[in-house]
């Protein structure tokens, strides 16, 4: 065993070499309170322990250290026999965001066949915005499992480049998976708004829920007269996640043009959308929402008159 200078560490290094595997649980969560950068080695140590729950606790507490030094060792937690062990340390992959944990993930990337340690690989990769990521990437929006594309999807929204568009423009409309589709949506967001408004245009009539609340989030942020007229379509859709999520959008974008469609919110059978559509003409804040936002401070929601008397102010204000 190793011999350290450091009192305390020495102390964990022979806790962490015990024969009881409880008495080196306890010592993983100590490591935390370590100060002295050789603590990480006995965590990679933790990392590798015999007994599952001794490497589970050790995966869990990751996120406390600030090392490149943590890369290699959660790669090979991502092949752990524990499924805890490998949910936890994908988990600390996506946290390290250290820029030097690029090389040995691409690394990793090359020779890792399995679809979740591939997908762990790329979500830990997002937000490294690492151009050597861009290809590896590509290379996966056609993998079988909707896991990997939606990680590989990810990875290039991050890096922000228009050259990447019509490949998420295409996972957007074509994925047979919807959560990469929404993924996809979100991921569209740094495009110029003509470049993906016909895109967008087919997105809010996708058959599930999830994917049209996305694409109306996106559609928010893109401030276009084409935009305004999908966000209040939305705002009349069958969901009522969608209709909220296209009321808070029409706010941002702070058109007066969609004060109509707002003021027909404001009769929603759901609360959550008379709250997001207060909020919204709040943000806007014309004359033409005082009506709306007067009938709001007789709402049976105790919050959405609270939101009320806010927007009466803002109007004051204006």
């Amino acid at each position: 065993m190793k011999q350290y200078q450091d009192p305390e560490l020495q102390e964990l290094a022979e806790r962490l070499a015990s024969d009881d595997a409880g008495l080196r649980r306890v010592a993983v969560l100590d490591l935390v309170d370590c100060p002295e950068p050789e603590a990480v080695e006995l965590l990679i140590q933790a990392l590798n322990d015999a007994d599952p729950l001794v490497r589970q606790e050790a995966a869990k507490v990751v996120d406390e250290f600030e090392s490149a030094q943590m890369a290699d060792a959660l790669i090979a937690a991502l092949n752990d026999s524990d499924e805890v062990v490998r949910n936890a340390a994908a988990h600390a992959l996506s946290d390290l965001k250290d820029p030097a944990a690029a090389a040995p993930l691409l690394a990793a990337l090359q020779e890792s066949r399995d679809p979740f340690v591939v997908a762990g690989i790329l979500r830990a990769l997002k937000p490294l915005r690492d151009a050597d990521a861009r290809e590896p990437a590509r290379a996966r929006l056609d993998h079988a499992d909707p896991r990997v594309r939606r990680e590989a999807v990810a990875v290039l929204g991050w890096l922000k480049e228009d050259a990447n568009l019509p490949m998420l423009i295409e996972r957007a409309r074509d994925d047979v998976d919807p959560e990469v589709r929404r993924a996809a949506v979100g991921a569209l967001v740094y495009a110029d708004a003509a470049a993906v408004a016909e895109a967008l245009n087919g997105i809010v009539t996708d058959e599930h829920w999830q994917v049209r609340a996305e694409a109306i989030n996106s559609i928010g942020k893109l401030d276009h007269q084409q935009g305004l007229d999908l966000l209040i379509t939305a705002s009349r859709d069958t969901t009522w996640q969608v209709r909220e999520k296209a009321a808070d959008a029409i706010g941002k974008l702070r058109r007066v043009e969609g004060v109509p469609a707002l003021g027909e919110c404001c009769r929603d059978p759901m609360s959550n959308v008379r709250k997001a559509t207060i909020g919204a003409l709040g943000a806007i804040a014309d004359e033409q929402c005082r009506p709306y936002i007067e009938t709001a401070l007789d709402d049976p929601d105790p919050d959405v008159r609270k939101l009320a008397r806010w927007a009466q102010s803002r109007l004051s204000a204006a």
